[in-house]
C-alpha cells in the first residue's frame, strides 16, 4: 500500500475498518456469548428459587414438628408425680385420665398440666393458699373459670377456679371433702397448683389465600404457626401393636403418634414446589 501525503507533506496511511462481513460475524459471537450468559442466569435464578423455597419448607417444617412434638409427649403429664391418679368424674378429668391424646385423622388434641406449677402452702377442699414467694398475687397466674390440676403425691383432681383472689383460689368442694394438705399418703410439701394445658392443632386457610398450620390452647384464638401447610395426618400406635391406625382402640394404650404433614412452597416455572414430611412422637410414659 503506498504511503498518502497530507498537505504538510506527512506521510500518513489509508484508514481502514472493519467489513460488513466481519462486523456481522462479531455481531452473531456477541450474541452467542450474551445468550449462553443469559441462560445461565436464568437457571441460577431458577436454582436459587427453588433451593429457597425448599429451605423455606424445611424449615416450616422443623418447626412445626417441633412445636407440636413438645405437647404430645407432655400429653396426661402433671407437675406431680405419675403415680398420683385422676379423681373425680367431670368431663374434664375424664378427658385428662381417658384420652389426654385425641382427635381425628387431620387434627390432635393434647391435654397435660401446664409447665409451670405453683406450692401450695395450705388447703381446704374448696381452695388452696399459694406460696407468697413464687406469687404477688394469685391472678398473676390464675383466671375464675381456668380449669386447674390441683395434684399431690397420690391424687390428681380437676377444678374450676370460682374465686381468685390475694394468694387464694377457690374451686367447689373435692369429692368426699378431700383436703390434698391433710393426706395421711401423700407429703404436705408436694401438693401443687397449675392450670390444664389444652392444646388443638389443625390445619386451615390462612388470610393470603392460603393454608397454614394453626394451634388453639384453651379454648382461645386460632394461632398461625407455619404456612404452607396444605394437608396434616396423624396415625397412633397403640402398645402391643405392629402398625399404626387412624383411630385406636383405647387412647391410653397410645404410646406414639406418626405426624405427616404435606407442605408446599412457592412455584418454581409455575410449578409448586411439594414436599411431604413425617415425624414419630413418642409419649411420655405414664408411669414412673
Amino acid at each position: 500500500m503506498k504511503p498518502v501525503l497530507d498537505r504538510m507533506g506527512a506521510v500518513r496511511q489509508r484508514e481502514a475498518g472493519f467489513s460488513l462481513i466481519e462486523l456481522m460475524v462479531a455481531m452473531v459471537l456477541g450474541l452467542l456469548v450474551a445468550g449462553a450468559a443469559l441462560a445461565i442466569l436464568q437457571s441460577n435464578q431458577t436454582t436459587y428459587r427453588s433451593n429457597e423455597g425448599l429451605n423455606r419448607i424445611q424449615e416450616n417444617a422443623r418447626i412445626a414438628f417441633e412445636l407440636m412434638s413438645r405437647d404430645i409427649r407432655a400429653a396426661g403429664g402433671t407437675a406431680c408425680s405419675n403415680f398420683s391418679v385422676v379423681e373425680g368424674g367431670s368431663a374434664e378429668a375424664n378427658s385428662f385420665r381417658d384420652a389426654p391424646v385425641a382427635g381425628s385423622a387431620t387434627e390432635l388434641e393434647v391435654m397435660s398440666g401446664d409447665d409451670t406449677a405453683y406450692r401450695v402452702l395450705a388447703s381446704t377442699s374448696t381452695s388452696v393458699s399459694l406460696d407468697p414467694d413464687e406469687l404477688d398475687a394469685a391472678d398473676e397466674a390464675f383466671d375464675v373459670d381456668d380449669i386447674l390440676l390441683l395434684c399431690n403425691a397420690r391424687k390428681t383432681h380437676l377444678v374450676r377456679a370460682d374465686s381468685v383472689a390475694g394468694m387464694t383460689v377457690g374451686f367447689a368442694a373435692l369429692p368426699d371433702n378431700y383436703n390434698p394438705s391433710e393426706d395421711e399418703f401423700a407429703p404436705p410439701a408436694a401438693v401443687v397448683l397449675s392450670r390444664m394445658r389444652d392444646v388443638h392443632w389443625f390445619v386451615a386457610a390462612n388470610p393470603r389465600g392460603g393454608s397454614s398450620l394453626f394451634v388453639s390452647r384453651s379454648d382461645g384464638p386460632a394461632e398461625e404457626v407455619a404456612e404452607g401447610i396444605q394437608d396434616l395426618a396423624f396415625e397412633y400406635l397403640e402398645s402391643g401393636a405392629n402398625a399404626y391406625t387412624d383411630a385406636p382402640g383405647n387412647w391410653v394404650d397410645v404410646v406414639a403418634v406418626r405426624v405427616t404433614m404435606t407442605l408446599t412452597g412457592q412455584d418454581v416455572e409455575g410449578r409448586a414446589l411439594t414436599r411431604q414430611s413425617s415425624n414419630v412422637v413418642s409419649l411420655r410414659g405414664r408411669t414412673l
